[in-house]
């Protein structure tokens, strides 16, 4: 649900209703993915998807059970953190596996990081195909993960994601007929979850 009086006010003859009509469903949807996508990571299960915090048990001692590498606020982000991380993903998942994080993370602790051979771990790419690699991994930018988080894991194979419907709009006059006011509403039935939990590790740079 948005409330219209938070769309941008515009002249009726510089936009027709078929065209507000349309604009209208375009940001109804974005509003509904928006949502999907923060529960894709922050989902708990009730009223909505199981995301990558709550659907991974995260274990940071080592030992077998280990998916995750914690670096205190009082330490810096280390380029043998990162390689811990890469090296905590079994070797079944890493083809396809990719890194999300958020912009913010990206650009404080990966990028300017080097490795015993003051080589840079992200690599940025020239051709805008996509944002980089770190490792070989691509980089996918989430906003929806805290910062300081980085995933690594094979999403496309091990992460279900289903919205067999996909997003229905419609329209109502019934509710505020004598207003003229004319209802819409955005929905869509859908659900996520991580499918195979081993195929996730996580990098946690706790903030301050």
């Amino acid at each position: 649900h948005r409330d219209l009086h938070s769309f941008p006010p515009r002249r009726s003859s510089d936009l027709s209703f078929a065209a507000f009509e349309s604009y209208l469903v375009d940001e109804l949807t974005a509003c509904v993915m928006e949502l999907l996508d923060y529960a894709l990571i922050n989902g708990d299960g009730t009223g909505e998807g199981t995301g990558l915090e709550s659907g991974i048990t995260w274990v940071k001692t080592a030992g077998a059970t280990q998916n995750e590498v914690e670096v205190a606020a009082a330490s810096d982000l280390k380029y043998a953190d990162v390689l811990s991380v890469v090296s905590l993903l079994k070797r079944g998942y890493a083809a396809g596996a990719k890194w999300a994080m958020n912009n913010k993370t990206l650009y404080t602790y990966f990028y300017g990081m080097v490795d015993d051979t003051n080589r840079p771990i992200f690599i940025a790419d020239p051709k805008n195909e996509s944002i980089g690699k770190i490792f070989g991994f691509d980089v996918v930018i989430d906003d929806n993960i805290a910062d300081g988080k980085a995933y690594l894991g094979n999403f496309a194979k091990y992460y279900g994601y289903n919205m067999p419907e996909g997003i229905v709009i419609e329209s109502s006059r019934e509710s505020s007929f004598k207003k003229g006011v004319i209802d819409y509403r955005a929905m869509a039935i859908a659900d996520c979850k991580p499918l195979v939990t081993e195929a996730f590790v996580r990098l946690h740079k706790k903030q301050s």
